[in-house]
């Protein structure tokens, strides 16, 4: 069949397609999808008799917005973002843990390629870090308090400051990922030296011991945090340069979504270090025991949740998921046993069976166990800096507290919401969910 013949033994059908894509009125599934199996089958016919034609390019151009017409309105469940930190995100990681491992091993290199120049060099330290930097921690040092860096700006100012500065690089280290090893191993390179000729110029003074309790209170998070968009750098960089069996526009569509995934999963990160590095750093009074709790804290915490756990859940969806909820909800429980255990309590009160508390836990709704982490979260850090506060016997300004005020209230609002709203959260889940099925089941028929 030439294509004239074609056109005109189907345009009829054609533009009786587009003006009911154009109308405003709901359209029915039915006649919706019997169009669309017939302009896919038009389409075929033109791709394969017509490749290249402008006729192809019309009968795709149709295909595709009845395609969105179908799926537009295709609502995602809310519980998208819990999934995203407890799933989505993790078994990425599990899947980039040798990008991971090659970004740890230049950072590491970089160190002590930094402290073996500084070490050679007196003057390497001040190349890396500058004059202004290295005289005034002269200074301070000769003051007794090598530290006082960390207290030379307002809390406040110096918390937003720095987590933008984190996410920055953070963002630059993957964007950087288009130049594959070259962009990536610069970054890790830089920030590597940078490291080792610090904590080298403090340990040459003297001041190894409370360099280590004090910069790794924050720096725990903070550059394990680097090295991760680091591997999500160098999984971009792949995409690009190895694209195996796709197209090379196509493996690098996905490699820049995957590592846009992880540079925005790192963000709270970097706000919570940042917020080490504002509001607790700076006590550099309070004992070696509470410092050193905090930093294994930190350490336990990012190997567990970037590098284990993913492990974890991989073979767990693998093979067995039955129970996974439950034991997670009650590790969830453990870690926030001030305010999660009070509050199940009150809940078991008014229910006829008591449940034990892993039991209790482990039948709240996903969002609802995320939303009282995250209030306690927000409740743990401002109380854990007013302790060091006191401990220290150290006060700040009148706008940290205010601040400080806000970030309990939220916590605590949250938390209320999250357990006012479990029952309506989780219907409302399932309502979604059973709606998509419907529509879709009506488009497959």
């Amino acid at each position: 069949m030439k294509e004239i013949t074609f056109l005109r033994k189907n345009h009829e059908k054609w533009l009786e397609f587009e003006k009911m894509l154009s109308s405003k009125d709901a359209v029915n599934p039915d006649v919706l999808s019997d169009l669309f199996v017939r302009i896919t089958d038009d389409l075929s016919w033109a791709r394969t008799f017509y490749p290249g034609s402008s006729t192809e390019r019309y009968l795709n151009d149709l295909a595709a917005r009845i395609h969105q017409e179908i799926y537009k309105n295709k609502k995602e469940s809310r519980s998208r973002l819990i999934t995203f930190w407890t799933n989505e995100f993790p078994l990425l990681m599990r899947g980039h843990l040798g990008n991971l491992m090659i970004a740890f091993l230049i950072f590491a290199v970089s160190v002590w390629i930094g402290i073996i120049s500084a070490q050679n060099d007196s003057e390497f330290v001040r190349i890396i870090l500058g004059d202004y930097y290295v005289d005034s921690t002269l200074d301070n040092m000769a003051n007794g308090d090598p530290m006082g860096v960390y207290k030379s700006e307002n809390q406040f100012a110096m918390f937003f400051r720095i987590a933008l500065n984190n996410t920055m690089v953070a963002l630059t280290c993957i964007m950087v990922g288009v130049f594959h090893w070259m962009g990536v191993g610069f970054m890790m390179f830089r920030n590597g030296v940078m490291l080792g000729c610090f904590m080298y110029f403090l340990g040459e003074n003297g001041f190894l011991r409370e360099a280590t309790l004090t910069v790794w209170i924050h720096g725990v998070i903070e550059i394990w945090c680097i090295i991760v968009a680091g591997a999500a750098g160098i999984a971009m960089g792949n995409s690009i340069w190895f694209p195996g069996a796709w197209p090379r526009s196509v493996a690098f569509g996905r490699g820049a979504r995957e590592a846009l995934k992880i540079g925005l999963a790192l963000i709270p990160f970097f706000f919570l270090a940042a917020f080490f590095e504002g509001f607790i750093t700076r006590y550099t009074q309070m004992p070696d025991i509470g410092r050193i709790a905090i930093i294994a804290g930190s350490a336990v915490f990012v190997l567990w949740y970037f590098v284990f756990y993913p492990q974890m859940l991989f073979y767990k969806l693998k093979k067995n998921t039955a129970g996974m909820s439950s034991r997670i909800a009650f590790v969830l429980w453990l870690v926030t046993l001030p305010v999660s255990a009070p509050i199940l309590f009150i809940i078991n009160r008014s229910r006829e069976k008591k449940l034990s508390p892993r039991d209790l836990f482990a039948q709240l709704n996903p969002r609802t166990v995320f939303m009282v982490i995250s209030g306690f979260v927000l409740i743990f850090l401002p109380l854990l800096s007013f302790v060091m506060q006191l401990v220290t016997g150290i006060r700040s300004d009148s706008t940290t507290y205010i601040f400080f005020g806000l970030l309990v209230m939220s916590g605590l609002v949250m938390i209320v919401l999250a357990l006012l709203w479990n029952d309506r959260i989780e219907e409302e889940d399932l309502n979604i969910a059973r709606k998509s099925d419907q529509i879709q089941g009506t488009y497959e028929r």
